[in-house]
């Protein structure tokens, strides 16, 4: 249960639903504001839509990335609308390869055609010597100003690991501190895909809380017989968190499905996670699913996947972490896939709220 989460913020929470969304990760469209701004589901923040609108509902098609290793292959993606740009960070990951795991960062003015912002230098840093980066999380921060780039150092020994944090004021410049340290031999949790959510002052970190056997790669396939847990953080101030503070929280998946990767978006005064996830084996099919909130605490499963893989869908084989927008009742799914034949792409989903969730 999440006794400390329901006692600690319920109250500001309602107060959040009652006067709209706005601040945090992934936002409807211009997450500069805070929570306590409201947000018309209309809005836009100056962006522009009708590329995206192009793509009819159920649609989709393939972006192209210009990764700084040449060739293409993408994962891991996030994406915010700011100052009339679509931002994004995401992993270039050609073939599976970790050492080329490292956030990269790029901007848009119509949410298809991404590059990296003038001036800018992909990756925004390398990999350490014993280990690699991976789960980039992107968030505008309203208190200071600045562009936060959440993502986890994994050594290679997965005896330990790492919560890092890029943040710059002009998307140029990134300075890295590192936030918490994780000791997967003992008794902390091993977590993957930290989704950060700015409301009301507070800032939210979901995250999935996984075992540490390391055999979780398309690579290495095996049958998985742990239970995945969906878990949150609260911190003040978005650096200072405590890592024996988090809580599972409340969601009605199915008893048959393992949660991998997740993300939060927030639009028209509700909360939408995309949850990628399987059945049994990390290398069963791998398909994205919604989880819908009004207050954070209480979550909806949609039991029906909004992108699905399959060998006539780009010949995908998994659904990966995904990212979204949300321009009214239209919800754009950037969403990673690994292919039949071992590489890993980004293409843009179009699809309709309302009939998501029904």
């Amino acid at each position: 249960m999440i006794a400390n989460l329901k006692q600690g913020v319920m109250g500001i929470v309602l107060l959040f639903v009652m006067v709209g969304c706005g601040g945090g990760g992934g936002s409807a469209a211009d997450n500069g504001g805070t929570a306590s701004e409201s947000t018309p589901p209309a809005a836009t923040g100056g962006a522009d839509f009708s590329y995206l609108a192009n793509i009819p509902v159920g649609g989709s098609r393939i972006l192209s990335i210009p990764t700084y290793d040449g060739a293409g292959q993408v994962v891991h993606p996030d994406v915010i609308v700011k100052n009339g740009q679509f931002l994004m960070t995401i992993t270039p990951y050609a073939f599976s390869d970790v050492d080329l795991e490292n956030p990269s960062f790029y901007v848009s003015s119509n949410g298809i055609d991404f590059q990296p912002p003038a001036g800018g230098v992909n990756p925004l840093v390398f990999n350490p010597s014993n280990g690699y980066n991976d789960d980039p999380d992107l968030v505008f921060d309203p208190r200071s100003g600045q562009y936060y780039v959440y993502y986890n150092e994994t050594p290679s020994s997965y005896h330990k690991q790492y919560l890092d944090l890029l943040q710059s004021p002009d998307m140029l410049n990134w300075t890295h501190r590192r936030l918490m340290e994780f000791r997967t031999s003992g008794s902390d949790p091993f977590i993957v895909s930290p989704a950060i959510v700015i409301s009301n002052g507070y800032y939210f970190m979901f995250h999935v809380e996984i075992d540490t056997d390391n055999q979780h790669s398309p690579n290495t396939c095996v049958r998985d017989p742990h239970k995945h847990q969906i878990r949150v953080m609260i911190s003040s101030d978005g650096v200072t968190w405590d890592k024996h503070q988090d809580e599972g929280i409340e969601i009605d998946m199915p008893s048959w499905f393992n949660p991998w990767h997740i993300n939060i978006v927030q639009g028209n005064g509700h909360f939408y996670m995309l949850v990628n996830g399987y059945n049994t084996g990390f290398c069963d099919q791998h398909n994205l699913y919604l989880a819908v909130s009004d207050d954070l605490i209480h979550w909806h499963f949609v039991p029906q996947p909004i992108v699905a893989a399959g060998t006539d869908f780009y010949d995908s084989k998994i659904i990966y972490r995904s990212a979204a927008v949300i321009n009214g009742d239209d919800m754009y799914v950037y969403f990673s896939f690994f292919t039949n034949d071992g590489r890993w792409f980004l293409g843009v989903k179009h699809i309709s709220l309302s009939a998501a969730v029904q």
